[in-house]
């Protein structure tokens, strides 16, 4: 009789090649973490391979790549946008310069990560870029978990944890100064990492914690750091603003159009893409079709009604609300689906009350509804449209005073197993109202209705129909090409917006440091403000300051600032009436809706700047990549000059 020891298991799984039969022949699950004396994550990792294809031989090679500290240092790091200073503090080692900030350097990197050899495959690499790397799915591991992880792991207590959190402000960096090394002598390797986190959403709550404590007892500062930004899917490299450099750079690593590429990503996403292209070739491109259920990002205006020079064009009403794509799906036995997508693919359908019944109760198996959720509000002067504020308000279960809400359809993009994007809108619009008509006439929990409009046939028509629907008390009108296309996730130049206040959605991109003594002041004084670029290489142009904000939102964006870890650690200076104020750089994340009066050329730089700015409201519903650019407001320059 032979006793079986841990050192028969090793030798008995590292002579074999074929790990499902491994695992089959110790008489374990292939999802079990039991094997004695190897890493936890090293058994996720292996369990997992193990389990997308039992009959394959597998290498153990397979996770045989870059270390991860490798990864962290020449990409995560780069990407990032730390400053040095900041690094080399939360880091403990010396980090020269080799960040980037403009678009044609991200590039280069980017295309040198695809194509170099280094261990990981393709997929895996856009899982990096994309900071996720559970393919889209959430990792089921939030902040407060990660805290009671640390305790665990540090034998501290949560009170002096959460007062070190309190003052750095990010989570991942007190993970950072809590590694035992800066660097392990024995590192991971970037591809066992990436493997045990794809699972880990599968994971039961107690598998979750072995598998990080696993990982985390290998992790230098800088491999906890970035570790930490992954499960918290908090990495911000800024690919989701950055799309169409992503696709091009999937496109060439293919050898197919980035326009396909981008229309695919538009439909899906980048990691589905790129495993459809690595598994199929350029021919699976055509398997990625619009259904419902599948989240996609909607049409978008551009410019002024002023641009228009192509008449007749349909002119609706255009409401102060939240956009939101419907979804109902309905399978072969009768079983109901339904989505209420925002602009960032997040699903609100339970936000919404009456919203799913409302749904149910629409006469066609399967549909994708173009339209906006607004409401109504009574105050002193009667009923009156709500803003856009007063509705998210009223979502968010902190109403500023009660809405009714409604929902106006303008437009359907599926119905009945059918994709009619490519229609022209007279033709998509007559189908939305014969899909609807029935539904109208009913008491709906949710009202529903087909967003006004009327054909203008010339520019008066146009400024006469902008007149009517702002005495309503609306926002102003959308204009559209008849026999336009739908463009998923684009800004359609055939669709055109006018509004009668001057309102710019812009980024959050720094923050000066407050000056006053006041009880009710925050950290930072005023903020800078940023429009998208379009020219000058870099993601993000500064185009003003803004302050004076009410302390329930002032503490809202410091909140977000230190929650999601948003400070760079670049320092700068900025010019107010009182002389140079410093300040802190921010990750752009936080987009922020901006009343001004005007636009300013400076004399000495040209550049346009705001004039008194003001932050009219938060915009949880849209992310960077959504931001007006800094050709929206060399239009409105030109515009406020002529007029």
């Amino acid at each position: 009789m032979k006793i079986i020891t841990n050192d028969d298991v090793q030798d008995w799984y590292a002579s074999s090649n074929d790990l499902a039969a491994s695992f089959k022949s110790i008489g374990l699950q292939s999802d079990g973490l039991a094997i004695p004396d190897m890493p936890t994550h090293l058994q996720v990792a292996i369990a997992e391979q193990a389990k997308a294809d039992p009959a394959a031989t597998i290498p153990i090679e397979r996770f045989s790549s870059i270390s991860f500290f490798s990864l962290c240092k020449g990409l995560f790091l780069r990407l990032s946008g730390l400053a040095d200073q900041r690094a080399t503090e939360i880091f403990g080692f010396a980090c020269q310069s080799k960040s980037i900030s403009s678009t044609a350097a991200t590039a280069e990197l980017v295309k040198e990560f695809l194509h170099k050899e280094i261990g990981l495959d393709f997929c895996q690499k856009v899982a990096c870029l994309l900071g996720d790397p559970f393919d889209g799915r959430k990792s089921l591991f939030r902040r407060d978990s990660l805290l009671r992880l640390l305790q665990s792991v540090s034998m501290q207590a949560r009170s002096s944890i959460l007062d070190e959190l309190a003052r750095v402000g990010d989570i991942a960096i007190v993970f950072a100064q809590h590694a035992s090394v800066v660097k392990n002598e024995e590192p991971l390797t970037a591809a066992e990492v990436l493997a045990a986190l794809k699972p880990m959403p599968e994971l039961s709550v107690t598998n979750r914690f072995e598998l990080l404590r696993s990982l985390l007892e290998r992790c230098g500062r800088m491999e906890a750091y970035y570790l930490v930004k992954l499960v918290l899917r908090a990495a911000g490299f800024g690919f989701e603003y950055q799309g169409t450099l992503l696709a091009e750079a999937i496109a060439n690593q293919f050898h197919v159009s980035a326009e396909a590429v981008e229309h695919a990503i538009a439909l899906t996403d980048p990691m589905h893409v790129s495993r459809v292209l690595t598994e199929h070739g350029p021919n699976g491109l055509r398997s990625i079709q619009l259904q419902p259920l599948s989240p996609v990002r909607p049409a978008l205006a551009t410019g002024g009604t002023a641009q228009i020079d192509k008449f007749p064009v349909w002119v609706e009403r255009k409401y102060d609300g939240i956009r939101l794509l419907l979804h109902k799906s309905t399978d072969a036995t009768g079983a109901t689906l339904c989505g209420a997508y925002t602009r960032n693919r997040k699903d609100w359908l339970e936000l919404v009350p009456g919203l799913d019944r409302s749904l149910m109760m629409l006469h066609a198996s399967n549909a994708i509804i173009d339209g906006e959720l607004h409401g109504t509000v009574l105050d002193l002067e009667g009923a009156r449209p709500a803003s856009v504020y007063e509705v998210f308000s009223m979502l968010q279960g902190e109403p500023v005073r009660p809405v009714t809400l409604k929902f106006a359809a303008f437009d359907l993009l599926y119905a009945n197993h059918s994709d009619l994007t490519s229609l022209p809108l007279y033709q998509r619009r007559n189908a939305l109202l014969s899909l609807l008509g029935p539904l109208l006439q009913l008491p709906t929990p949710l009202p529903f209705s087909l967003a006004d409009g009327q054909i203008a046939n010339n520019k008066e028509d146009v400024n006469r129909l902008f007149q009517h629907f702002r005495a309503q008390g609306y926002e102003g009108i959308i204009a559209k090409d008849l026999g336009g296309a739908y463009h998923v996730a684009t800004r359609d130049p055939s669709w055109v917006k006018r509004k009668p206040e001057i309102t710019l959605d812009l980024v959050i991109t720094g923050g000066t440091m407050a000056v006053t003594s006041k009880a009710t002041a925050g950290m930072f004084g005023s903020y800078v403000i940023s429009a998208r670029s379009v020219a000058s290489g870099e993601p993000f142009e500064v185009v003003g300051d803004v302050a004076g904000l009410d302390v329930a939102r002032d503490r809202q964006i410091q909140n977000d600032v230190m929650e999601r870890g948003l400070l760079t650690g670049r320092k700068f200076e900025r010019q107010s009436a009182s002389g140079t104020r410093p300040g802190w750089e921010f990750a752009p994340q936080i987009v922020v809706t901006v009343k001004f009066e005007g636009i300013i050329r400076e004399n000495a730089t040209g550049k346009l700047s705001l004039r008194d700015p003001k932050i009219a409201m938060l915009r949880a519903d849209k992310a960077a990549h959504e931001a007006d650019t800094t050709r929206a407001i060399e239009e409105l320059y030109l515009n406020q000059r002529l007029s």
